[in-house]
């Protein structure tokens, strides 16, 4: 298990990895037709592959992070379904790169709309575990949090994209309070002296 400060390290350079992921390109949804998603991914393949490539990546500082944050016992199982999830969500493309046919792509992509969802889901048990033993002000954000992310895995599925920026920004700025937390000297607890 990392100590204090080296998880909040690995927190850090998980939202960098994510946030250089993001930005690379967004794939088409299954709302799309099998034409214009084939056309999309054959355009954009060596693009979409060096993302995918860098997802998986950034499930490393992830796990490292999410294992330094408490000893709750859901904590374990909620992150191998995050990870289970972002390696769908990562090699589902990478096929679809591979794929040669319209009708193929678009129904991997439907996989990967619902690997997606699950993600997000899978997201919103971690922002509720990972604050579990916290504060309640931080357990009212990871609350928050879980509650943007469920909504935007039903949103996704639904072909609805207003929550498309919000959940993972919200996750982002979740993860970054959490490392920055980490990094900063341990505070004393509140005692009637320090109220």
């Amino acid at each position: 298990m990392p100590s204090r400060r080296a998880g909040g390290a690995w927190g850090i350079a998980f939202v960098v990895l994510l946030l250089g992921s993001a930005a690379m390109v967004s794939l088409p949804t299954g709302a799309e037709t099998g034409e214009k998603i084939a056309s999309f991914y054959k355009t954009n393949g060596s693009v979409i592959v060096a993302q995918q490539i860098l997802g998986m990546i950034a499930l490393a500082p992830f796990v490292a992070f999410a294992l330094s944050l408490s000893s709750n016992r859901w904590l374990k199982p909620v992150v191998a379904l995050f990870v289970g999830f972002e390696l769908m969500t990562n090699v589902v493309p990478l096929v679809i790169v591979a794929a040669s046919s319209a009708p193929t792509a678009h129904a991997l992509t439907v996989v990967e709309d619902l690997a997606d969802a699950a993600l997000f889901a899978s997201a919103a048990g971690f922002a509720v575990v990972a604050t579990a033993e916290d504060r309640l002000w931080l357990r009212a954000v990871g609350i928050a949090v879980a509650l943007a992310c469920v909504a935007r895995a039903v949103a996704g599925v639904l072909h609805i994209n207003a929550l498309d920026l919000v959940a993972p920004l919200a996750l982002i700025a979740f993860v970054l309070v959490l490392s920055v937390r980490k990094l900063l000297p341990g505070h004393r607890p509140m005692t009637t002296d320090t109220k």
